[in-house]
């Protein structure tokens, strides 16, 4: 028990700086991660998922560094550049679970 209340308190604590990370962001970097991340989250089922938002928040900060525009990171239509990010993490996903039950039933 103490040691899941520990992992809860440091996943928290990362949580919380994750959150400062996006507030860094400039406007337009800021509101995108932030309409990705409720988007994502719509799909999620485990702890992969905040991966992979930690993993978008690294590419915004890199391009935010190198003074790129969103739209050179997500291009010009943001849902396919999320869907595609949910491809690669599709362990991740509720919609990944569901086409597995369905196909789990189907073998009986």
């Amino acid at each position: 028990m103490f040691k899941y209340l520990k992992k809860l308190r440091q996943e928290k604590k990362e949580y919380r700086l994750y959150k400062i990370r996006i507030e860094a962001l400039p406007p337009e970097y800021r509101h995108t991660m932030l309409a990705l991340e409720k988007y994502l989250w719509n799909w999620a089922k485990g702890d992969g998922m905040m991966g992979l938002l930690y993993s978008i928040l690294d590419m915004f900060e890199a391009a935010v560094a190198d003074g790129e525009p969103i739209q050179a990171v997500v291009g010009d239509d943001i849902a396919a550049f999320a869907d595609n990010l949910l491809r690669e993490y599709p362990e991740e996903t509720w919609m990944d679970k569901q086409r597995q039950k369905l196909r789990d039933s189907y073998k009986k």
